[in-house]
């Protein structure tokens, strides 16, 4: 085709000679969730998305009158009898202006006014200059030239001359539909394509004048980014609300897979927190002052400290210090007011510079006069090794469980969009047929994968938030911190996460279903 061979421009350039190639299919091919006008203006959208919306919905609507279905454009396909939907397809067609038009028996499923008059157009569209190739077991004699497949045999069975390229035709239907496609006198075709460089003088032009009412390049810019609005996400949405059937498990299961990571993220925030404040306080000890402790005996025993060289630092808190830092944490606010005196004892807290010495300088204060004697420090040796233990515990777990549900809910999400790939295979394979751009035909499968892990993110992060509010009721209730550290600030950031996964996760399948679907 021009001069080049078709195999060389397999997917690469494949697309561009679609889109001068008109296709009548026998079985029509046309979209089932499209009405009739929105196939035509889907087929001249394909074409050239630089027109303006208007004015492509301004030829559909002419295209469809001129075959006598202007009446139903907004019939969907299985309300059309099948006349119908076979002159909505020619219309799709011959809207477009093709240079070649490849006809699959175009006469079948409609009457024979119908018949006559899209015999007459294809005879006129071949007399402006396309080549209209027909396949059809009855033929009418009125072809340029006929050709016989009998036993699998090409056999040339007719040859008579045609009308010349371009010559005049009576203007009927077809030029109610497009222009001539045809050569002018000066060189240039009216569909846009010139025959040569030069102008009418034979002068050579170096930069083309825009003619009077030839869209401005911003006005094709905007036209693109209209077109691509609604090829892409007007469709995609609409193809996702159709096919919410097959999405639906897809969506369950990473919801939950995402609920399981957001949950699993807050408790992992929780405990790194609980973690890291249990590390400074495994450096630091806490002496607790007895009630009667005089401010000679409390000075004495903070020098005794500070002429240690294992102690870093020395600092006395108050018993009211004591009990603001108390109110600060779940419950014990609530225990602190049910007395009407300050329950907490002041205290020195000892920070120690190696790990390792913190119970030989805890030590230092039994059998001091201002130390407490029922609870002298506050040291266990014991509580943060148990606390690093179960951080490396439910760390394992929760990482085993996270790839666990990240392989479920991939290989469920990827056969849904695999499901809904298959149900659309005629959709692809016709859009690809027209000459859409991959874009066109990729995009809208990103949209509804994006669609359903963002309801999925969505719904998850729903779940996590109420998982939040309930833990820190239960800790206030019951004075045990379930999520200790983690506020609204850390919150947002997991909730936000979830979302945004979900709509990788969404992405990514959406995509893998496409390169099947596409193969």
């Amino acid at each position: 085709m021009e001069g080049r061979a078709l195999h060389r421009r397999w997917r690469h350039d494949l697309d561009r000679v679609r889109r001068e190639v008109a296709f009548i299919f026998q079985e029509q091919r046309l979209l089932p969730r499209l009405t009739a006008l929105e196939n035509v203006v889907l087929g001249l959208t394909v074409n050239d998305p630089h027109n303006p919306p208007e004015e492509i919905t301004k030829k559909a609507t002419a295209a469809l009158e001129a075959l006598g279905v202007g009446h139903r454009k907004d019939a969907y396909p299985r309300q059309l009898s099948a006349g119908e939907r076979q002159r909505v397809a020619v219309a799709r067609a011959l809207a477009t202006r093709p240079k070649v038009i490849l006809a699959d028996e175009p006469f079948t499923s409609i009457d024979r006014d119908n018949a006559r008059a899209v015999a007459r157009m294809l005879e006129e569209a071949a007399a402006q200059g396309a080549a209209v190739v027909i396949a059809t077991h009855h033929p009418s004699g009125r072809a340029a030239r006929t050709l016989a497949l009998p036993s699998g045999t090409v056999v040339e069975a007719q040859r008579k001359p045609g009308p010349a390229n371009g010559a005049r035709a009576a203007r009927l239907g077809w030029m109610r539909l497009v222009a001539s496609n045809g050569h002018s006198p000066n060189g240039a075709s009216a569909n846009g394509h010139s025959s040569n460089g030069t102008r009418p003088g034979g002068s050579p032009s170096r930069r083309p004048h825009r003619r009077a009412g030839e869209p401005t390049r911003w006005s094709r810019i905007a036209a693109l980014v209209a077109n691509s609005f609604q090829l892409v996400m007007v469709g995609g949405l609409r193809s996702w609300r159709r096919d919410l059937r097959f999405n639906a498990p897809a969506m369950q299961t990473m919801a939950l897979l995402l609920v399981m990571c957001g949950l699993l993220a807050l408790v992992g925030i929780g405990l790194g927190q609980a973690a890291a404040r249990a590390e400074v306080q495994a450096s630091t000890v806490r002496v607790y002052l007895a009630s009667d402790a005089t401010p000679l005996q409390v000075s004495a025993l903070k020098d005794r400290f500070l002429a240690d060289p294992r102690v870093a630092s020395v600092r006395e808190v108050s018993a009211a210090e004591a009990l603001q830092e108390a109110t600060s944490r779940p419950g014990l606010g609530t225990l602190a007011g049910l007395s009407d005196t300050n329950p907490f004892p002041a205290s020195l807290d000892i920070s120690v510079k190696l790990v390792t010495e913190v119970g030989a300088v805890a030590q230092l204060a039994n059998g001091d006069p201002a130390v407490d004697p029922g609870y002298p420090t506050s040291y266990d040796p014991d509580v943060y090794s148990r606390l690093r233990k179960l951080a490396i515990g439910v760390g394992v777990v929760g990482g085993t469980l996270i790839l666990l549900f990240a392989f479920i809910a991939y290989a469920v999400a990827a056969n849904s969009m695999r499901a809904t790939a298959a149900a659309r295979r005629e959709d692809v394979v016709t859009m690809r047929l027209l000459g859409a751009r991959r874009w066109m035909v990729r995009d809208p499968f990103v949209i509804e994968g994006l669609m359903t892990g963002a309801l999925a993110g969505a719904v998850a992060g729903i779940v996590v938030t109420g998982a939040w509010l309930m833990a820190g009721q239960f800790a206030g209730a019951t004075y045990i911190q379930i999520l200790p550290g983690v506020g609204f600030g850390e919150l947002r950031t997991v909730v936000a996460a979830v979302i945004v996964s979900g709509m990788v996760l969404g992405v990514l399948t959406s995509l893998l279903s496409f390169r099947r679907a596409r193969a």
